[in-house]
């Protein structure tokens, strides 16, 4: 079991490093013509972490969107709508839904999941909409992060 996690965690991290890992920019959107990039900050969190092993493993994930206009300049006060797939609406929270950008940035939280697997988030600029996703593991099945 142990090394079926370290092969997981292995594959995770060689994953994670190649360039299908890099946030890939998306648009230009219809009505401005502006691109984005959608990005999480943790990949993987872990379900059921309480007390102090709690700062070892991240329990929720921020979900950063960020704006350019065609000349790769930071866009402000463009709206973003973020959304979980349907079958995860209430086993997790995802907040705020909209968010409006500020240096260029919205962003928002990923919380509270109530199960594990695989769940999509979507973001969307103007009628332009890009997907990501988050690995919920229960604390029984973490990889080894020592």
């Amino acid at each position: 079991m142990r090394q079926r996690l370290l092969l997981n965690l292995w594959c995770l991290v060689f994953v994670c490093t190649s360039p299908a890992c890099a946030s890939q920019l998306v648009g230009p959107t219809a009505s401005s013509g502006y691109f984005f990039t959608l990005q999480i900050s943790h990949p993987t969190i872990v379900l059921g972490v309480y007390g102090l092993t709690a700062e070892r493993y991240p329990t929720g994930s921020e979900v950063i969107v960020r704006v350019q206009d065609g000349q790769g300049r930071p866009v402000d006060g463009v709206a973003v709508a973020f959304e979980l797939e349907p079958s995860w609406a209430q086993s997790a929270v995802l907040s705020p839904l909209q968010a409006v950008t500020h240096g260029g940035v919205a962003r928002a939280t990923f919380s509270a999941p109530q199960a594990t697997g695989r769940v999509r988030i979507s973001a969307r600029v103007d009628n332009t909409t890009a997907r990501t996703a988050i690995v919920v593991q229960s604390y029984e099945e973490r990889p080894e992060m020592d």
